[in-house]
């Protein structure tokens, strides 16, 4: 077994007909389901059994479809069957590790060409499944393997736990903490669409550029404290972070809506954030340029030139000198001197300040303003995923009073139609053991009689038992003898006493004026 989790078990095994490894994942919800000494698994209950039948269902379908898909980056499905009430799917074995080991296993940061060869990779396969209406549902870093190559495959699709969790009514099954979207916790698959992989794809990215996990979704929605990914530190591009924060948005249609808006987002920009590093220019040598260089054929004019440079830049560094020590002088020692601001360059200066004020407040009104329109929103939406919660609820409780009441009249036609073949067993009964095991072999009709019960096959049987009860011997044979051999009745002791009782036929030994003993009854 190289994993479990709460819908199947993956098994490692070898295809003695090809000689080769491969993997089984075995349909087995835990929460519901048991395994018993055959092997087999079944629904604990019978109010069970629907769900059971509906995820195995579920969990062939999603099999088939796998299996229609090839792509380096999409687990390649080989073969399905069924066995032990169950289902089972044979896969290609990938040898490597998860995301996240992968992540641990480097010491450092990824490097941009790391993740861009894996983004590009996964994004394909996205392509591949949305082109065919099929969602993964479950992105998160402990679904992806990096091969050895440093190539990216998808495996632990979640099509089979939906439908098991839209028949539960159950989300504990179907959402990743840090890694489902909102709209994956409401139990209408409607609100869900290529968006929902795209941010469980940005919170796996997330986790590669930050070193942690995002902040579940459902606590972002009032107020979002999560650092933006475009904040980290590290040498990624601006456009690849920039992507990451809009996969994470909260509200769906603020997200890409396709892998081929996000592709663009996320790779189309080449060019690696430089932390620190110095603007480049890139200038045409002028002509001036020119000439100083060829001057060195004639060294002469290079040296007259600059000798007549340093003599102008010395005698102008003086003149500026002594004119700002003289015009400091002229400050320190007059103060009627003209003030550096006129009033109407203070005025100036107060009303841009104002501008700018205003101008803040305004922008501050605005995004409050946003803000809580986001926030009506969410709450919109989570008035309708209740609403939805609630009316999937009434459905299924609906449904379950139906078979419930479908149960009930079966039994009640079963009951009827062996209740003549019953009574005529308990009227059969020759005494109390035989009685019982008529119960104990009709649970469901005899288990636990209740007072006054109106049942006739139940009323029969309690007859019967009350019947057999009174003719039931007494336990002290020989205290009951005294009924016909009173004390001092009995001739002397050592013979031996026979009578017929109602009971059968009573034989005891005498004992003179004392009591019988040892009696016994045929």
């Amino acid at each position: 077994m190289t994993g479990s989790g709460a819908f199947g078990i993956t098994y490692v095994a070898e295809d003695i007909t090809l000689g080769t490894i491969v993997a089984i994942k075995e349909y087995y919800p835990s929460d519901f389901a048991d395994r018993d000494a055959t092997m087999s698994v079944h629904p604990r209950s019978e109010r069970h059994e629907r769900t059971f039948a509906w995820g195995r269902a579920s969990f062939l379908n999603e099999a088939r479809t796998l299996a229609r898909f090839r792509h380096p980056s999409i687990v390649r499905v080989t073969r399905i069957f069924e066995a032990n009430s169950t289902a089972y799917m044979v896969m290609e074995f990938e040898q490597g590790q998860d995301f996240g080991a992968w992540l641990k296993g480097l010491g450092r940061l990824p490097r941009q060409a790391e993740l861009d060869r894996i983004a590009a990779s996964i994004l394909d396969a996205l392509e591949v499944m949305h082109a065919a209406d099929f969602l993964h549902r479950d992105i998160a870093p402990d679904n992806i393997i990096i091969r050895s190559d440093g190539t990216p495959v998808l495996l632990d699709f979640g099509a089979a736990r939906r439908a098991v969790a839209e028949v539960s009514r159950s989300i504990t099954g179907i959402v990743k903490t840090g890694y489902s979207p909102p709209e994956q916790y409401s139990s209408d698959n409607r609100l869900q669409g290529p968006w929902s992989d795209i941010y469980a794809l940005g919170a796996t990215m997330y986790l590669a550029v930050t070193g942690r996990s995002p902040i579940e979704s459902t606590l972002r929605v009032d107020k979002d404290t999560m650092v933006p990914a475009a904040q980290t530190a590290g040498a990624f591009r601006i456009g690849f972070l920039a992507a990451i924060d809009a996969c994470l948005k909260i509200k769906r249609s603020e997200r890409p809506q396709s892998v081929a808006q996000l592709r663009q987002l996320l790779l189309e920009d080449k060019q690696p954030r430089q932390v620190g590093a110095p603007l480049k220019t890139l200038t045409k040598p002028s002509s001036t340029t020119k000439t100083i260089s060829g001057a060195s054929t004639r060294p002469w004019l290079a040296v007259t030139s600059l000798a007549v440079i340093l003599i102008v830049g010395a005698y102008a560094g003086y003149q500026y000198e002594r004119s700002d020590a003289t015009g400091t002088q002229l400050v320190t020692e007059d103060k009627h001197v003209q003030p550096r601001w006129s009033p109407t360059d203070q005025e100036a200066a107060q009303a841009e300040a104002r501008r700018n004020a205003d101008a803040a407040a305004e922008a501050a009104r605005r995004e409050q303003e946003q803000t809580a329109a986001q926030q009506e929103e969410a709450q919109r939406n989570a008035e309708v995923a209740r609403r939805e919660q609630e009316r999937i609820a009434a459905i299924g409780e609906a449904k379950e009073k139906e078979a419930e009441s479908r149960d009930n009249t079966e039994a009640e036609a079963r009951q009827k139609e062996i209740a003549p073949q019953l009574i005529s067993k308990i009227d059969a009964a020759k005494d109390i053991r035989e009685l019982e095991a008529i119960r104990s072999g009709y649970p469901a009709q005899l288990g636990e009689i209740p007072e006054g019960t109106e049942d006739p096959v139940q009323r029969h049987f309690l007859a019967a038992l009350r019947k057999l009860e009174q003719q039931r011997p007494p336990e002290n044979l020989s205290r009951y003898s005294l009924r016909y051999w009173p004390k001092n009745s009995l001739p002397r002791a050592g013979y031996t006493v026979t009578t017929m009782t109602p009971y059968g036929k009573l034989t005891c030994t005498s004992t003179g004026r004392n009591n019988p003993r040892d009696c016994s009854l045929r």
